[in-house]
C-alpha cells in the first residue's frame, strides 16, 4: 500500500501510524546500521563515493507526473532492499521514518539498504535473515519543489516481531556456523549457542586469559577474577570440542 500527500502535511492516508518503539529496539536498529556500515566498508566504498558525487549535482525541476514515474521506477528495482533506485524524486535531506527509527538524507537511506539489503529481502548478514512485513509507505511532497520530503513506512506487525525475524536465518536447515548460532539465539537455546561458539572460545580465550594475567603481573597486582573466568571459559570450550570429536567418531563408527 502506498499513499501520497501534497504540501507539507504529515497525516498518513490509509496506513497505520508508526508504532512506538522502545529504547532497546532502537538501540538494536542503531547497532544493525553500524554493523552494516562496517560491512559496506569491507566491501569497498566505490558505490558510496559515486552516490555522494551524484548527490552534489544539482537536481533539475520535475513535474508531478515525472516525480511519480521516478517513484514507480524505484519500486521496480526494489529500492527499499537493494538501494539501487535513483531516488531522483526525493529531497536530499528527505526524512525517512519507520517503527524503528527516523533519520534524514537519501544518502544515508541508500547506504543502509545497500549494506544490509538483498534480493527478496534476504538481508546481507552472515546468517542471511529474511525480513518480511506487510505495510505501506506514505510519501509527503514539498509544496515548493514538488519532491518527496517525507518517506514514512508503517507496518502491520509489531516491531518486536520484526526484530525476532532478524535473529532467524532464512535457511530451513542452518548450514554455516553463523546460521546455527543465530538459530539458537532465536529459539532461546543456550546450549545451542554455546556449541556454536565453543570452537571460537577455545581459540581466543586462552591467549586472552594469558594477556590479562601478564598485565596484572606487570602492574604488580594479583590475578583477578576476569582472567580466571576467561580461563575457565577456555577449559569449558576445550572440553566441549573434545566431546564433539568423540561423538563424531562414535557416531561415524556405529
Amino acid at each position: 500500500m502506498v499513499s501520497c500527500e501534497g504540501g507539507g502535511g504529515a497525516k498518513q492516508n490509509g496506513g497505520k501510524a508508526p508504532a512506538s518503539t522502545g529504547a532497546g529496539l532502537k538501540a538494536v536498529w542503531m547497532g544493525a546500521e553500524a554493523f552494516g556500515n562496517v560491512l559496506g566498508t569491507l566491501k569497498g566504498g566505490n558505490a558510496n563515493e559515486q552516490r555522494q558525487q551524484q548527490q552534489q549535482q544539482p537536481q533539475s525541476a520535475l513535474s508531478r507526473e515525472e516525480v511519480l514515474q521516478s517513484i514507480r521506477q524505484d519500486f521496480d528495482v526494489d529500492y527499499f532492499v537493494s538501494g539501487k533506485g535513483d531516488m531522483a524524486a526525493y529531497e536530499p535531506d528527505c526524512e525517512f521514518a519507520d517503527p524503528f527509527a527516523s533519520f534524514r538524507g537519501t544518502e544515508r537511506f541508500k547506504r543502509n539498504v545497500s549494506n544490509l539489503g538483498g534480493l527478496f529481502a534476504i538481508l546481507d548478514l552472515p546468517w542471511k535473515p529474511l525480513l518480511a512485513a506487510a505495510g505501506g509507505t506514505t510519501f509527503v511532497f514539498d509544496g515548493k519543489s514538488g519532491l518527496v520530503t517525507k518517506h514514512i513506512e508503517s507496518w502491520d506487525v509489531e516491531p518486536a516481531r520484526v526484530l525476532r525475524q532478524l535473529l532467524k536465518p532464512s535457511a530451513k536447515v542452518p548450514a554455516t556456523q553463523a546460521e546455527v548460532l543465530m538459530a539458537s539465539v532465536h529459539d532461546g537455546d543456550a546450549l545451542g549457542v554455546w556449541l556454536a561458539v565453543s570452537s571460537k572460545v577455545a581459540v581466543a580465550a586462552l591467549p586472552a586469559s594469558g594477556l590479562l594475567a601478564v598485565l596484572h603481573l606487570v602492574r604488580g597486582e594479583g590475578l583477578g577474577w576476569l582472567e580466571a573466568a576467561v580461563y575457565v571459559a577456555w577449559l569449558g570450550a576445550v572440553s566441549t570440542e573434545l566431546v564433539k570429536i568423540v561423538r563424531t567418531f562414535v557416531g561415524g563408527g556405529s
